[in-house]
């Protein structure tokens, strides 16, 4: 199991995603990748354990190998159950991504002892945001001081956010990991 981790808007759903198109330029047929992401309302009835697991069970039909890539996996009660399930039943090749804090808990390491792999997505580089901003008018001064105040969010370097939109949505972010720390922390 390959499990993509990262804070919010790092980029990890775009790596998903770029998985699923280089699957598909391989040569894998459609029908043999299975994409959830559990942050679409289409997918509710889903999040939890046994109706995830029977729903993927009746999208692989036949055998041979299935490409499962669940975006967002923390959404669903009990996932590592599952996906343990699937490593066990079924001929598959699994990616999951979510929050750091959800997925790098102790659960995982017991249900995923020994069979998954952590990557993690980090915010850009200065040098890759410079690589995002190549076809900018500002200097390499200026971008440095435009990275260092909105940090490297892939959304803020593609986009022309004003400084009041870049920070809500970098504090967004800040805030959401900041405060699960501090209930994490005191148990709140």
């Amino acid at each position: 199991v390959k499990v993509i981790t990262g804070i919010r808007r790092s980029g990890k759903s775009v790596v998903l995603r770029l998985i699923r198109d280089e699957l598909l330029r391989r040569g894998v047929r459609e029908e043999r990748i299975i994409y959830l992401n559990f942050e679409s309302f289409q997918w509710i009835d889903l999040k939890e354990a046994k109706a995830l697991y029977a729903y993927i069970r009746g999208q692989a039909g036949d055998a041979g190998k299935y490409y499962i890539l669940l975006d967002e996996i923390q959404e669903v009660d009990g996932w590592e159950k599952v996906v343990n399930s699937l490593l066990v039943d079924l001929d598959t090749d699994i990616y999951v991504t979510g929050s750091n804090s959800k997925l790098m808990s102790s659960e995982i390491s017991t249900y995923l002892t020994g069979r998954y792999v952590s990557i993690p997505v980090y915010t850009l580089s200065f040098r890759e945001y410079l690589d995002f901003k190549a076809d900018s008018t500002l200097t390499r001064k200026e971008l440095l001081e435009e990275y260092i105040r909105f940090g490297g969010f892939p959304i803020i370097a593609l986009s022309q956010y004003d400084a009041q939109n870049a920070y809500q949505i970098v504090n967004g972010i800040y805030h959401t990991v900041v405060s699960r720390d501090i209930v994490k922390r005191h148990r709140i």
